[in-house]
């Protein structure tokens, strides 16, 4: 993460503000509070439309709010800006430290609007923290070009490029890929987006929408792997604690095999380092080296359906492990529908499959499967006898 000047964190957009960093406005310019408010003149009149318009650096306030500050009607507040607006309007002055800001935010976005606020200050633009929604107002109340807005994410101001699909948008598919997935690249999200909106739609958007959200962590950053913890479905995070209420601790690539098996995975294939790093910040799991553990451990009644409990008492009573035809006729005989039996068998986490055709439970390992096959071996010997 890069840190801005006076310790403003960005993700995305910082590159824009240091570009325009380098160039420091002259010191007997006029700062973006005096500017606007010398357009409005000066008195009572004044003070009102500028904490209307937010031209005092608090962003704006409704009819209603500014008449109870004041002590004024509604009514009364909306013929007084209505007036100045009206003046400002029909003269469109010249505003040269409105134009330089705009062109500073446009250079720095996608960004935080703090971080930009927060930069405008030190570049002196601005004598103090001005919120960019003043900013907004002014230049559509002089006929200004505004080539950027904000949307509020989980309480945090996004500073992005108008013409662009909705933050909304890119939250709601990467919430979809983390629920199907249970992690993410930023590359996937910016992808699914360009097929619903072709339109500009680029890496450093897509992260400064997702970093303002609560629940956003980062997997390996390098690769653009990522989660979001507040997401209520994690398919993966649901199979490992299936996996975990069988086999606790396991190997990470016994537990990668496992969850690879879901064919709604849809060939996606988790990197093991991206997968460790995923069970290092999951809640209730630990890892310790390559191994992965359920602290406290999962009880497998609460994870797993009536088929996956009918399959583990099956194969616990049978040694752990199972040829494929003996396996179907146990299950077909305690009332498991054939085509559940076939979806299990294929995908479920908890079940692994050995060499010569042999099911047994995720974790049993190879000595269950050799000692399964021994033993089959030896049956079929004592049937020719």
């Amino acid at each position: 993460m890069n840190t801005a000047r006076g310790g403003v964190a960005c993700d995305a957009g910082q590159d824009g503000i240091r570009r325009a960093g380098w160039v420091r406005p002259r010191r007997s310019r006029l700062t973006l509070e005096k500017e606007l408010r010398d357009l409005l003149g000066t008195g009572r009149n004044a003070r009102i439309a500028a904490r209307y318009y937010g031209f005092d650096g608090r962003g704006g306030g409704s009819l209603q709010t500014v008449g109870n500050e004041i002590g004024l009607t509604r009514e009364r507040v909306r013929q007084i800006v209505s007036v100045i607006s009206e003046r400002l309007n029909t003269r469109r002055p010249v505003s040269p430290t409105l134009d330089r800001t705009i062109a500073f935010v446009v250079d720095c976005m996608p960004a935080a609007a703090g971080e930009i606020e927060a930069e405008l200050r030190f570049q002196r633009l601005t004598s103090g923290l001005f919120r960019l929604e003043g900013v907004i107002n002014a230049a559509e109340l002089l006929g200004r070009r505004l080539p950027f807005s904000i949307t509020e994410v989980k309480r945090e101001r996004l500073v992005h490029p108008r013409d662009i699909p909705s933050i909304d948008m890119i939250v709601r598919i990467a919430r979809r890929l983390i629920s199907l997935w249970g992690m993410a690249t930023i590359s996937n999200v910016v992808a699914d987006v360009r097929k619903l909106k072709p339109s500009a739609c680029d890496r450093n958007l897509v992260v400064s929408a997702l970093t303002c959200l609560g629940g956003f962590h980062w997997l390996e950053q390098s690769a653009d792997w990522f989660w979001l913890s507040d997401n209520p479905n994690n398919r993966v995070l649901n199979r490992i604690r299936k996996i975990l209420s069988i086999a606790n601790p396991i190997n990470i690539s016994k537990l990668r095999a496992g969850i690879a098996r879901d064919y709604r995975m849809n060939g996606v294939s988790l990197p093991k380092i991206v997968l460790l790093e995923f069970c290092r910040q999951a809640p209730g799991l630990r890892v310790n080296g390559e191994a992965v553990k359920a602290e406290p451990a999962v009880k497998s009644d609460a994870v797993l359906s009536q088929v996956e409990r009918d399959i583990v008492h099956i194969l616990s009573e049978h040694d752990g492990t199972m040829a494929t035809s003996e396996f179907k006729s146990v299950c077909l005989g305690m009332g498991v529908n054939r085509r559940t039996f076939y979806q299990n068998l294929v995908s479920s986490p908890i079940i692994s499959r050995y060499a010569g055709g042999l099911y047994g439970l995720i974790g049993s390992g190879e000595t269950s499967a050799r000692g399964a096959r021994l033993s089959s071996s030896e049956h079929r010997l004592g049937g020719h006898s």
